[in-house]
């Protein structure tokens, strides 16, 4: 269960990262009180707040010191991930070269950082066209496909 909610995140994390708009967004009086209470503990210094309400999960999407941020908590309130937009050019040396050696013909749509339960991944989206493609790469620099969103 707690992989189809890990899988279920990081759709969102990389859908919302990937493409501007966002499904629907509520203000926080809509928000469950315990994500609320830990959304305050962990992000005080939080602005721009605006809240999207699944059945599986609430994200925050806000900014952090000047970061676009989101932040996906469980219906128990618990933080369940953070993730970011970063560069490509971010990712660690070793992991570009090879994402440019195997994946000539694809161009980088989106890399997000994404930090769950103190590990921190990226994750890169490719695109060539027709095909589409989802990169786990580790923090230190290995790659390997993300299969249960990946589809050639």
């Amino acid at each position: 269960m707690k992989k189809l909610f890990f899988a279920v995140v990081l759709t969102a994390a990389i859908a919302t990262s990937a493409f501007a708009a966002d499904i629907a967004s509520y203000d926080a009086s809509k928000v469950n009180y315990k994500v609320l209470n830990t959304f305050n503990l962990n992000f005080k210094s939080a602005s721009s707040v605006n809240w999207i309400i699944k059945s599986e999960f609430t994200k925050a999407i806000f900014s952090f010191n000047g970061i676009d941020v989101e932040a996906f908590f469980d219906n128990d309130g618990e933080l369940f991930g953070v993730s970011r937009k970063i560069n490509f050019e971010n990712l660690p040396l070793n992991a570009i070269e090879k994402i440019k050696s195997d994946y000539k013909k694809y161009s980088v749509t989106t890399a997000i950082e994404f930090e769950h339960k103190g590990e921190k991944n990226y994750y890169v989206y490719l695109n060539d066209g027709k095909h589409k493609k989802l990169l786990v790469v580790s923090l230190y620099g290995t790659v390997s496909k993300f299969e249960g969103l990946s589809k050639d």
